[in-house]
């Protein structure tokens, strides 16, 4: 208002005095009439000039304000050609559709260019902008020289920060596909084409190119993440034997699902409990599915005090302090979304999902569509969670349960001396040691592979069955021990059983030369022609199969 009154003024005393002269006073051959039509022209001109320049700069900030709050509400919801519509008409000079087009060029992968609206100053100094912009300059340098693989017939496309993970290739587009159309048909969700993925190959560039810290990566064993329009994914030749990649991707696609339904409005449990909810159905369920239970898991959980509410989770299940606590969590929100499914039935989710969309709060639409609110289904959950079987397996002792630590000393001393031994060709010597181990011991999937290793070098592949034959006597899946089930299977000549054990080794860790070759080193016979790149990526790596120093 001030600066109005003042160029208003300025305007005034300026025309005034050029209507008067300089001098000050009326020309002799101008009437008084005239000179009083002459000053209200001349004042409201004045007036028009200083108001004009500044109500058009409020109809431009307006303008521009309107584009970036739609924008970034279409951004969210991933419908990213219309984010891109609602910028086109802005000014670009402003800082708030500055940010919103960097935040778009990030979630369309193209980090240099978003880098060139976030890093200008009048942007870099606002909240939004420091923070997109760090994001932006983290992900530039880990996608720096990478080549984008666009599968156009899955609609996807996937950076690889180390090319040799380009063999998952034809795997992560079948389990894409699959994961995309479950959740299509489950949840009700259309997708935005294409589906983005980045590969990378140590947590500190998951890290730069999703914002999580670098010590809550570690510290909760995170693997993935959802976030920025796109699955950044821990290659599964990060960790040792790899992890369960496949399910992981199905996961990270089901955040992105609730995300794009609810334009991210929907709170940690119910993100991360749907998430849990989906991860295995698009396949065949198996037998390590629900082992450990996660009513058994959350039910200790509660017993050891590293039970959290639901709705105190916080930002994220991957910024919780321990590795523990982020397995409690996980199971808190698996089994409180799966006893809403049981009570609800399976259209509960895309409901809910669909009443977050319509700017509903979690209680309000939890009273909508169940009929009660999120304390009530707490309460009622809570009930049914106190029914859970209070023993859990030696599988969640080894997992920080309460097991003998005497007894994990054990089973890790003389497995990896096992190992050794088997490294240098010594199979009755692994067998010695192992020997000593208690009964229980072979209730782990590894002491059993090192065993079977063992009698296959001693020439006995036909004692290999007992540690094998049914996978309900192993607590955990494991990569190789799935390969060792497969190789027994085939000598049998039962191929459908070796060919779903060499699935699930390679599921587990793809890159594991007996899953990836299938057992056959000599030929690498693969299971189809989509498996051979990865056992040649698996003899390329160089790993030792039993970790011989």
């Amino acid at each position: 208002m001030r600066a109005i009154v003042t160029s208003y003024l300025v305007c005034a005393v300026v025309f005034g005095w050029g209507a008067m002269g300089w001098s000050g006073r009326a020309p002799p051959h101008v009437t008084k009439a005239a000179m009083r039509k002459r000053a209200v022209f001349v004042w409201a001109f004045a007036l028009g000039s200083s108001v004009w320049p500044i109500a058009r700069a409020d109809s431009t900030s307006i303008a521009a304000a309107i584009a970036s709050q739609r924008a970034f509400v279409f951004t969210l919801g991933l419908d990213l050609e219309e984010a891109r519509k609602a910028l086109e008409e802005a000014d670009p000079e402003v800082p708030e559709v500055a940010i919103e087009r960097g935040r778009l060029a990030i979630y369309e992968g193209d980090c240099d260019a978003a880098l060139l609206d976030l890093t200008r100053p009048e942007v870099a100094k606002t909240e939004a902008g420091e923070m997109l912009g760090e994001l932006a300059r983290g992900c530039a340098r880990v996608t720096a020289a990478t080549r984008i693989f666009v599968d156009h017939e899955h609609a996807l496309e996937v950076r690889y920060q180390d090319e040799e993970d380009a063999a998952l290739g034809p795997l992560l587009a079948d389990t894409v596909v699959a994961g995309r159309d479950m959740l299509s048909r489950e949840l009700g969700v259309t997708w935005p084409k294409p589906t983005r993925f980045v590969v990378v190959r140590d947590h500190l560039s998951l890290s730069a190119m999703t914002g999580l810290p670098y010590r809550a990566a570690q510290t909760t064993g995170t693997v993935a993440v959802a976030k920025w329009g796109r699955v950044t994914l821990l290659s599964p030749r990060a960790t040792h034997h790899g992890y369960a990649w496949r399910d992981t991707v199905v996961h990270e696609l089901t955040h992105l699902a609730i995300t794009r339904a609810t334009r991210d409005r929907a709170p940690l449990w119910v993100q991360e409990g749907i998430a849990k909810h989906q991860e295995a159905r698009w396949r065949t369920l198996g037998p390590f599915d629900d082992r450990p239970s996660p009513d058994a898991v959350a039910a200790r959980g509660v017993e050891l005090g590293l039970a959290l509410a639901l709705d105190k989770l916080g930002p994220s299940i991957a910024m919780l302090p321990s590795a523990d606590q982020a397995m409690v969590a996980f199971a808190e929100v698996t089994s409180f979304v799966k006893f809403l499914v049981a009570t609800q039935g399976n259209e509960v989710l895309p409901r809910l999902l669909g009443a977050l969309r319509e700017g509903a709060s979690i209680e309000d639409a939890m009273q909508t569509v169940t009929g009660a609110d999120l304390a009530t289904w707490d309460k009622r959950w809570r009930v049914e969670l106190a029914k859970a079987p209070k023993g859990l397996s030696s599988l969640f002792g080894l997992a920080g349960g309460g097991a003998d630590h005497r007894d994990l000393r054990d089973v890790r001393d003389r497995a990896r001396l096992a190992e050794l031994l088997l490294a240098r060709g010594h199979g009755g010597g692994a067998i010695l040691e192992l020997d000593r181990l208690r009964a229980t011991a072979l209730d782990d999937p590894s002491v059993r592979r090192l065993r079977g290793a063992a009698l296959e070098t001693m020439g006995r592949p036909d004692d290999v069955r007992g540690l094998v034959a049914n996978p309900a006597e192993v607590l955990s899946s494991f990569a190789p021990w799935w390969a060792l089930r497969g190789r027994w299977a085939r000598r049998r000549g039962d191929e459908v059983v070796a060919v779903a054990s060499f699935v699930e080794a390679v599921a587990q860790d793809p890159f594991g030369l007996e899953g990836a070759c299938e057992g056959n080193l000599a030929d690498s016979r693969p299971l189809d022609l989509r498996s051979g790149p990865l056992c040649e990526a698996s003899r390329r790596r160089g790993e030792l199969l039993y970790g011989g120093d």
